[in-house]
């Protein structure tokens, strides 16, 4: 009996051809990354300034109501103003307050829908705790989440620096609506005192009609 010769194996595709996938895959990511790169900046930068009416701005936590509560200084200070509508219809109003010893941001996010507020409400932690770890103070975030809460979802922090709280973060999404504070130079600890000075805005912020 005559053994047949074995089968020859077969040939090694060309490199070019055993690249090709790989590349695609690569290519197919990068191209992905620059189409949401360049829808950000599109969305950005066609955004237009809004005046806010009286009742919206009230719903924001600034240095005038932060001064009914706390000893602060504003002979020194500036404030900021941002207020944003998106082209899908979405608005930003964001309140900026700095001097030499504090800080205080409020930022409030309408979307169209739940889903976009969610990612809104989850963009805006991450971004302050990246923030934290890479900006020029060390500083960190003692998640007390049982201090504070309200809402749908809710986060409550103290800003943390060299072993001491300087300050704290709030953030809470309420439908698709998203309410984020961030405060150093104001520390409050107790949970009624903390209450009592995000409660009534938080309610404002709860009746208001952003998207009028």
């Amino acid at each position: 009996m005559i053994t047949p010769p074995p089968l020859p194996s077969p040939p090694l595709p060309p490199k070019s051809s055993r690249w090709k996938v790989p590349l695609i895959v690569i290519g197919s990511i990068f191209g992905i990354l620059l189409l949401l790169i360049g829808f950000g900046f599109f969305f950005v930068f066609t955004a237009r300034e809004f005046e806010p009416t009286p009742s919206q701005k009230e719903t924001v936590v600034t240095i005038d109501y932060a001064a009914e509560f706390f000893e602060i200084d504003r002979t020194f200070g500036v404030e900021e103003w941002s207020c944003e509508k998106y082209i899908d219809g979405s608005i930003q109003i964001y309140y900026l307050y700095v001097d030499e010893t504090t800080t205080l941001d409020c930022t409030i996010t309408v979307e169209l829908n739940r889903g976009d507020a969610r990612a809104s409400y989850l963009g805006e932690w991450q971004g302050l705790k990246i923030f934290n770890n890479f900006g020029e103070a060390d500083a960190s975030l003692e998640p007390a989440d049982a201090v504070f809460s309200w809402g749908d979802d809710s986060k409550f922090a103290f800003q943390v620096a060299d072993d001491e709280r300087y300050g704290f973060a709030f953030i809470t999404r309420i439908g698709n609506k998203v309410f984020f504070i961030d405060a150093w130079g104001i520390v409050i600890e107790e949970p009624e005192e903390i209450s009592a000075f995000l409660t009534p805005k938080l309610e404002l912020f709860q009746a208001e009609s952003y998207l009028k």
